[in-house]
């Protein structure tokens, strides 16, 4: 019972290290911008050294998208706990509420995060491991849709699916094979395939996300309250477009 209680305080004590050095480091690109922050400001800032703020990230861009990933992680975790039977974008939605309530963000730290990693006024150095992070957590996600799909006897969907569309067999299986089932000028895309629904899904999903605070951010607001109401709204839009 004591080793569990010490183990359970060494593990508060880290997530609490871990916290603090990503708060700091935020909050110093904010102020000096990213590239122009050390490692040794970051570490002092959190009133660690250097070889110990290593044991927890490997550099600065792990530190900067350390929020990214620890919404990704809570979301695709929540997800998987949806029920099987759910509308995709109604359990994106809920498990992304999910995951926000576990994380319970401050609104101006909120606000520095997102001026790192979805500037709305200027290229940022993070662009490219924020794209490439996205497209995981985007993977992760729609493998979860994909995963529920197949243990109900239904499709999910946002909206009622138009009626009478025809099965088609023999589906392709890979990228070559499915251009080449498309022949002639009037020919369309095949039936509904599951991977690419799911990954559709997630995109727009994402998409209205990124919007929603991109919006806030340019709208000068750290009110959470606010964010929540532009994050609504933009799923309400997507979801129920055709």
């Amino acid at each position: 019972m004591v080793a569990d209680r010490a183990e359970g305080l060494r593990e508060r004590k880290k997530r609490r290290t871990r916290q603090t050095i990503i708060e700091v480091a935020h909050e110093l690109f904010h102020a000096k911008g990213f590239e122009a922050t050390t490692l040794e400001e970051i570490a002092a800032g959190a009133d660690v050294s250097v070889r110990t703020l290593f044991r927890y990230f490997t550099g600065k861009e792990a530190i900067a998208l350390a929020p990214l990933d620890e919404m990704g992680d809570l979301t695709v975790a929540a997800l998987r706990r949806r029920p099987a039977d759910e509308p995709p974008l109604a359990a994106l939605r809920a498990a992304a509420m999910s995951a926000w309530a576990l994380m319970s963000p401050d609104g101006q730290a909120l606000r520095h995060y997102a001026d790192q990693l979805l500037p709305s006024e200027q290229a940022s150095p993070l662009a490219g491991a924020v794209l490439s992070r996205l497209i995981v957590i985007g993977d992760r996600l729609a493998m979860e849709l994909v995963d529920n799909d197949e243990a109900v006897d239904e499709p999910r969907a946002c909206v009622e699916p138009p009626p009478d569309i025809p099965d088609i067999p023999d589906i392709p299986d890979t990228p070559e094979a499915l251009a080449a089932s498309a022949t002639g000028p009037a020919a369309r895309f095949p039936a509904p395939i599951a991977e690419l629904d799911a990954q559709l899904t997630v995109v727009r999903f994402l998409s209205a996300i990124q919007v929603a605070i991109r919006f806030w951010c340019g709208s000068g607001s750290t009110d959470l309250s606010v964010l929540l109401v532009v994050v609504e709204t933009c799923l309400d839009r997507i979801c129920s477009s055709p």
